[in-house]
């Protein structure tokens, strides 16, 4: 009812002569408090996850991915804000700021986190992109997930979200997935991950008028075998020679400690033989502090066989990654941004009917 509510609000916008570019969506605390559910909270499938049969009538459908869903086919995207980001006297009840993970900002952190999205979502410019190291040859990086339709529990692949040398990110909705017994541990066939790579490329040809010269893949599930050869197969096909692909093992029981009252530096990097214990948060010397609240985990890297890049080269290109986030300009994310905005993107595809447009535009799905 919620959904329907808003979408009445916003088809009136898309019939307007003079149509918006960006649309903010600000919800009062009173439906806040009774339809907004936590993303981590809500029925997503993690790739290493076990997705466990429902029983009775299953999840409430989570407020934001339905809307940005049933929105998907309007002419401009929507930015959704609580009222206290527009009223600085609005109270958000404790409870659903610790459900949400919701940090209190200050207004100056608010303003500017809110124009730069909306700039942003506005004008499809991107407010910075990932710099190109010298020499660097032309690359194309696709973050790979899974998510549940919301409607059968069928798993299919996330979007592969594909973010390119100008930083411009790109939404690919792929194929189901197969999974082990009971769900666990969706993964591709040889044949859907030749066909996501293919489409991947496909949508990078469009936009560039050539193939870029390296893909670099990243999951955050071990790469089986079957998947490294559709993929290789789809590169081989292409004439793409330089490749990549990278497990993004999150929760990795190794840390390093440092002598001192705060926790190691950030982009501290530790090779384990052929693999990276990599620091994507952590304390920042020009700060003086640790910008957190727990102690820091490492990402560890494990590249496939058929990775050509050295693991440093490849610690360097995940690090500078999690820098690549607008809708936010916080500046110490943890994931690289083609496996967290494949996992946004989830989110809001599986609220999606059979059949409706599913559109390419990142801005539709932050």
């Amino acid at each position: 009812m919620a959904v329907d509510a808003v979408m009445a609000q916003l088809v009136k916008l898309e019939a307007h002569r003079e149509r918006p570019d960006v649309v903010m969506v600000a919800l009062p605390v009173n439906l806040i408090e009774r339809v907004w559910r936590s993303e981590r909270a809500s029925d997503d499938v993690a790739d290493n996850e076990t997705v466990e049969p429902k029983e009775g009538k299953g999840p409430l459908p989570n407020f934001r991915g339905l809307l940005k869903a049933r929105a998907m086919d309007l002419s401009f995207p929507i930015q959704i804000v609580w009222e206290d980001v527009i009223n600085p006297s609005a109270k958000i009840p404790r409870k659903i700021k610790e459900n949400s993970d919701r940090q209190t900002q200050d207004r100056a952190d608010l303003a500017w986190n809110l124009m730069t999205t909306l700039y942003y979502k506005g004008s499809g410019k991107v407010p910075w992109r990932r710099m190109p190291e010298e020499g660097e040859f032309t690359a194309c990086y696709i973050g790979i997930s899974f998510f549940k339709d919301a409607e059968t529990d069928q798993i299919w692949t996330s979007a592969a979200q594909m973010f390119d040398e100008r930083g411009r990110g790109l939404i690919l909705r792929g194929g189901p997935a197969q999974s082990e017994a009971r769900g666990r541990h969706p993964y591709l066939t040889v044949e859907e991950a030749r066909q996501l790579t293919e489409s991947a490329l496909a949508a990078y040809r469009s936009i560039h008028r050539t193939m870029p010269a390296r893909v670099i893949v990243m999951k955050t599930s071990r790469f089986r075998e079957d998947e490294a050869e559709g993929v290789g197969k789809a590169l081989d096909e292409a004439g793409v020679e330089l490749r990549d692909l990278v497990w993004i093992h999150e929760s990795y029981s190794v840390k390093v400690l440092r002598d001192g009252d705060f926790p190691v530096l950030r982009v501290t990097f530790v090779e384990l033989d052929g693999n990276g214990l990599l620091y994507t948060n952590g304390s920042i010397p020009y700060y003086g502090t640790y910008p957190g609240l727990y102690v820091p985990n490492p990402l560890l890297l494990c590249p496939h066989p058929q990775s050509e890049s050295t693991i440093e080269r490849i610690a360097r290109e995940v690090f500078s990654l999690t820098k690549v986030n607008w809708n936010s300009t916080q500046m110490n994310q943890r994931l690289p941004i083609p496996i967290r905005a494949a996992r946004k993107v989830g989110d809001v595809l599986k609220y999606l009917p059979p059949g409706q447009n599913v559109s390419s535009d990142y801005r539709k799905y932050i």
